[in-house]
């Protein structure tokens, strides 16, 4: 078909992935929003996991994290923010940076900016790995939830329901449960400050 490019596919994947959810990306499916033939899309995304890796690609470019040399502590900063800005704008197609670990040059190259940026603060390269691999994982988990967030399906704790004679601190932050931001935010910051300390040890 002739404008059929991956882009246009991988776009339309993404669009289904925040619409419909997760589940709704497949060939069959791709090609019936584009109106076309699924054997149509085969010599773009050959396969359900070419079409993941397309969108993770979509999704990171969007994501704009850093790519010059930055702070290592600015770094996190923005990766986090990056990553969880996603989730909050592709709430469905967000699912696809947790369906394995990314892949190529270009979804790389964050990486390699924030190893340089923490063996140059003095950390060790397995050091500066594993501060690398704990910011994803916050950033993933906090990506979920917000993800959650965007949707509207977001579990409610029903602190007021449990007796506070038996649960009085867990009660007294039942209004400030719902305070995602500063949740969040907590935890960038509680990242930075224990690396900021095991640089110091």
């Amino acid at each position: 078909m002739a404008g059929l490019t991956r882009e246009r596919i991988l776009e339309t994947a993404v669009r289904l992935a925040d619409r419909d959810g997760p589940d709704a990306v497949t060939l069959r499916k791709i090609a019936a929003e584009l109106g076309v033939h699924v054997t149509s899309l085969y010599n773009h995304v050959p396969t359900r996991d070419a079409v993941t890796d397309g969108i993770v690609e979509l999704l990171l470019d969007e994501a704009k994290l850093p790519i010059t040399a930055v702070a290592w502590d600015d770094w996190i900063r923005q990766f986090v923010d990056g990553v969880t800005g996603i989730a909050a704008t592709h709430p469905g197609a967000f699912h696809a940076l947790q369906q394995g670990p990314v892949q190529g040059a270009r979804a790389t190259a964050s990486f390699e900016v924030a190893m340089t940026a923490l063996t140059e603060a003095g950390f060790s390269a397995t050091d500066a790995f594993a501060a690398i691999k704990a910011a994803s994982y916050l950033a993933l988990m906090i990506g979920m939830e917000r993800s959650m967030v965007a949707r509207g399906e977001v579990l409610e704790t029903h602190l007021e329901e449990l007796p506070e004679e038996s649960f009085p601190l867990v009660r007294s932050i039942a209004a400030n449960v719902g305070d995602y931001e500063y949740v969040w935010a907590f935890g960038v910051d509680t990242l930075i400050a224990g690396l900021r300390s095991k640089l110091g040890s």
